[in-house]
């Protein structure tokens, strides 16, 4: 029994970083209708962020997360009014197709840049543990799953109380309608694509103290996301926290089950029974509303 409590435990902490993780991808496809597949290099890159910041400049984790948020915000702005306005002037499909060529080219660099070495962040309080009722957990899990539940309920608080939360609400339901009543379509579009670039930075910043990380662990990420939509739906925080809460257990159970190599193979395995079970793949997901 002791065992399975703690692998819910772990489960659900990982959880809340893996809702942290496909939250962006969420927003991005339940209000653009897009798949923004740069969203895996997002997390790495925030990964990257927080190891120059404790390695190089000797500062604190939370210096990280504090840079992160801003920096992908404009990168995030950036793709979306350089590359992906402009592609789906065209079509949905262009503004897939450019994303796609975008995360093979900044892939290449980024290989370029910082190599593909897997490098791991051992922060202060890494080897700490957390007791309670037979229960052991590690602090970095506690504090990591902590910092995501705090930027979770700020997300859920902008989307359900303010103008701008409607004003999402409104354009991910029916676009042309909230064109009529005098949405900015444009402008709360690049907002909410740069939102969900700055999220997935924040939570690579987050999981660096977790897990070792390098540029091409950038499809696992992209991966998890998927798996994120498909199980929890797209468009708001409750969904997904279903998807990253039941992506978080399926992991902590499998560790405790099978050997550590095969946890990965068998997620992904996970992810395509989902899309076949959804029928309708990643297009069925987007159904779901905020």
């Amino acid at each position: 029994m002791t065992t399975v409590v703690q692998a819910l435990t772990v489960g659900v902490l990982l959880g809340m970083i893996y809702t942290l993780v496909g939250l962006g991808m969420t927003l991005s496809l339940g209000m653009l209708g897009i798949l923004n597949l740069t969203h895996g290099l997002a997390v790495v890159s925030g990964s990257i962020l927080a190891f120059e910041v404790v390695q190089t400049w000797r500062l604190p984790i939370a210096v990280a997360l504090v840079l992160s948020i801003p920096l992908g915000f404009v990168v995030g702005v950036a793709l979306h009014v350089g590359l992906v306005r402009r592609a789906q002037r065209t079509s949905a499909e262009s503004g897939l197709l450019v994303l796609f060529g975008a995360m093979l080219l900044l892939q290449a660099v980024a290989v370029q840049v910082w190599r593909s070495d897997i490098r791991t962040l051992t922060l202060s309080f890494s080897q700490h543990m957390y007791s309670f009722a037979g229960v052991t957990v590690r602090a970095d899990y506690a504090v990591a799953a902590a910092a995501a539940a705090v930027l979770l309920l700020v997300i859920w608080a902008v989307i359900r109380f303010t103008m701008f939360g409607r004003a999402v609400q409104a354009l991910s339901q029916n676009r042309d309608a909230a064109r009529i009543l005098g949405v900015n379509a444009d402008r709360y579009s690049t907002v909410v694509f740069g939102v969900g670039t700055a999220l997935a930075t924040c939570s690579g910043a987050i999981l660096a103290g977790i897990f070792p990380f390098a540029v091409q662990t950038q499809t696992q990420w992209l991966a998890y996301a998927f798996i994120v939509v498909l199980v929890g739906g797209t468009g708001g925080v409750v969904n997904a926290a279903v998807g990253g809460v039941t992506l978080g257990i399926a992991q902590a159970v499998l560790n405790e089950v099978l050997p550590l190599a095969w946890v990965p193979a068998v997620v992904y395995g996970l992810l395509v029974i989902a899309m076949v079970a959804r029928g309708g793949g990643l297009s069925a997901a987007k159904e779901r509303y905020l």
